[in-house]
């Protein structure tokens, strides 16, 4: 692998993790399928790189968010375990799948996240009153509305059953399950968009830990992709975490849509066996 191929996926790293960082969704759901269309890394390397990477998003992000107490770490204690579990079934699946397959269902995976996106609520009519069974009442002050937003997350046993779907995607794809977590928990649970993508980069660490390790032990590490792509997901997510507090989420969400489109047609048409213009 060349000097400007590790610069590059550093680069990509970098731009994936600030953003990611900004929308909850831990940066990998733009990297692996980046890397494998116009870097030319086998996609399996790729979702192992992703999926350290995604680990170092979140402890960078999450500890920013937890600074300015976004984070509602009781709802992440709850949704932890369904999440984890469902990731190392994903992982174990990994090794033994074919390529194209792996390009098709994360084609699919980003088109359903298009579409989880375009019904999220916004953060303006969270639930503010009625029963709270689990104790799970939140607040965090929102710079962008310039004051306090208090929320009670519903829907907890289902948000909580459904959570295991993204742990699956998390160890299958190498994504950290925070494009299915974010929206599930926003339009689901209405939790605020913003505390659903602090509360998912707290938790996208932890439920990708035994991803990583059967990744390992099934070589599909390189270190010349997984080291640039964890150290720039590092540094963008530091930058993303700051300014996702000041970004209004409208605004945020239309320009992840129109990449995720892009991102989901390339590998879909890829998986087809269509020539793609630029990839390789």
């Amino acid at each position: 692998m060349s000097y400007w191929t590790e610069l590059a996926i550093l680069l990509v790293a970098a731009l994936s993790g600030t953003l990611g960082a900004m929308v909850g969704l831990g940066g990998g759901v733009f990297m692996v399928p980046i890397f494998s269309a116009f870097l030319g890394v086998p996609i399996k390397f790729a979702i192992a790189a992703s999926a350290l990477a995604v680990i170092v998003n979140s402890l960078g992000g999450a500890s920013v968010y937890l600074q300015h107490r976004m984070v509602n770490l009781r709802l992440a204690l709850v949704m932890l375990v369904a999440t984890a579990l469902g990731a190392i079934v994903g992982a174990l699946l990994v090794a033994s799948a074919p390529v194209n397959a792996l390009r098709l269902v994360f084609s699919l995976a980003l088109y359903a996240m298009i579409v989880l996106l375009s019904l999220q609520r916004a953060t303006a009519h969270p639930v503010t009153t009625g029963p709270d069974r689990f104790q799970l009442a939140a607040s965090f002050f929102d710079p962008a509305v310039g004051g306090l937003v208090s929320y009670i997350p519903q829907r907890v046993l289902l948000g909580t059953a459904s959570s295991t779907v993204a742990g699956l995607l998390s160890g299958l794809l190498g994504v950290g399950g925070g494009f299915v977590q974010v929206p599930l928990m926003n339009v689901l649970m209405r939790v605020p968009v913003k505390a659903a993508a602090a509360t998912s980069a707290y938790m996208i660490g932890v439920t990708v830990v035994g991803s990583v390790l059967l990744y390992y032990a099934n070589e599909l590490f390189v270190p010349q992709v997984a080291v640039p792509a964890a150290l720039g997901v590092f540094l963008g997510s530091q930058v993303g975490s700051r300014l996702g507090r000041r970004v209004h989420g409208r605004w945020l969400k239309r320009v992840l849509m129109v990449i995720l489109l892009y991102l989901a047609t390339t590998l879909l048409l890829q998986a087809l066996g269509v020539p793609v213009p630029g990839t390789r």
